[in-house]
């Protein structure tokens, strides 16, 4: 095979695995309640577990049998590899379907490493593959953000690059491919700095998409009018404690709450009565969080609650029933407590005996976090965000332009 076809098809490869990637949001809700309906939805993290002890002993097998590798920092390496990606599935198994990112940007870091090695030959490789990566993970979650009833997560963000980066780490410092070294660094360093440039000014945009911001610009190009509905990138929101309850999130302050559910308790009842066997997805559309937030969050929070109840019902040993009985309760004292009246007036209110049956079942007094509307874990608000983008574009800048200046000098 030529060079030339070589390089060819190694790009194929990475771009059908990216458009795999795509191809599959649209109708990842649609495999996953095909698996729940007819299996059980921890397939997703066994299948992940598999792959990944699969792909170890493969490694493990190219490296003694046919690379001839004796040295024990290798094996080592892989082996550390091998169970982080196990940790994080595990982390992950409460929704397994999830961990199916490793499977995706593992292999996905792995076509990328090969399609560069021809036009890459230091060790700057393993960062542009990371950041091309990461960049696919931007692009597939903006992607998910605008297909109805598919939200964006800054923690998926996370989840894509770390696939990606441990598999680099893998082929880095396990298999360690001899890299001829003769590219020029400065050219490595250079588009390092493009495409991390390139991601950090993506990242605060998609931050900085509020819902204001979604309604100005569509205002200006109105066949994103669609936008509206969707569940925004980011939205700045109350974290609220209660010593009864632990932690849960809402657009609305507690005081806006209680005058919400008091004021409007009539009509929000209605609107639930009448929407009653309507379907939970067009609910949220008809009702996004945005425009209607007391809402949009009852309903999330009915939804969660009750979800949970059928699975404890369905629960194949007692851990797992009174897990999932924990959590519909909580949800429930939610509702009870903070949209009280609307819930009396509506047709999903609890009966008494049954609390106070699930309270007999299980421990009441845990702490509990619900993830209902929950808020961006990034410890800064935008303009401190941006002014850290800026810093650090500031110096890759002013970084390159002294390699620049340095190689030109005699």
């Amino acid at each position: 095979m030529t060079l030339k076809k070589k390089i060819f098809i190694s790009w194929l490869l990475v771009i059908l695995c990216i458009l795999s990637i795509f191809l599959i949001v649209p109708i990842a809700r649609t495999i996953r309640n095909f698996v729940e309906t007819n299996w059980n939805v921890s397939l997703f993290g066994y299948s992940v577990l598999l792959v990944v002890v699969c792909a170890f002993l493969y490694c493990l097998c190219l490296l003694w049998l046919r690379l001839k590798i004796r040295a024990f920092s290798n094996y080592l390496w892989l082996a550390a590899i091998a169970l982080f990606y196990v940790f994080f599935t595990l982390k992950l198994w409460k929704r397994p379907e999830e961990a199916i990112h490793f499977l995706e940007y593992g292999l996905l870091g792995f076509l990328l490493f090969q399609a560069l090695r021809h036009h890459i030959h230091d060790k700057g490789i393993y960062f542009i593959a990371f950041l091309i990566g990461a960049l696919v993970g931007i692009f597939d979650e903006t992607l998910q953000w605008m297909i109805p009833r598919r939200v964006w997560d800054f923690r998926d963000l996370g989840i894509n690059a770390i696939a990606v980066g441990l598999c680099l780490v893998a082929i880095w410092k396990g298999i360690r491919p001899k890299l001829p070294g003769i590219t020029s660094q400065s050219r490595s360093i250079r588009i390092i700095s493009y495409l991390l440039i390139t991601y950090l000014v993506l990242f605060g945009l998609c931050f900085s998409n509020t819902p204001d911001r979604v309604q100005s610009y569509t205002k200006i190009l109105p066949f994103l009018s669609f936008l509206q509905k969707e569940e925004p990138m980011n939205e700045f929101k109350y974290k609220h404690r209660d010593p009864e309850i632990g932690v849960f999130f809402s657009r609305l302050s507690l005081e806006k709450l209680a005058s919400t559910d008091n004021q409007r308790a009539e009509e929000y009842g209605a609107i639930f009565k009448e929407w009653i066997s309507k379907k939970y997805g067009d609910f949220l559309i008809s009702f996004p969080g945005y425009g209607q937030p007391f809402l949009h969050e009852m309903r999330v929070h009915i939804f969660r609650r009750d979800k949970r109840l059928s699975l404890a019902f369905k629960a194949d040993n007692q851990k797992e029933r009174e897990e999932n009985l924990f959590i519909s309760y909580k949800e429930n004292l939610i509702l009870e407590k903070y949209f009280g009246k609307t819930l009396q007036k509506s047709p999903h209110k609890w009966p008494t005996t049954r609390s106070k049956k699930i309270e007999a079942e299980i421990e009441t007094t845990p702490f509990y976090r619900s993830p209902v509307s929950a808020s961006t874990d990034i410890p800064f608000n935008e303009k401190a965000l941006w002014g850290i983008i800026l810093l650090i574009i500031s110096a890759l800048v002013l970084g390159n332009i002294g390699i620049s200046r340095k190689q030109k000098s005699p």
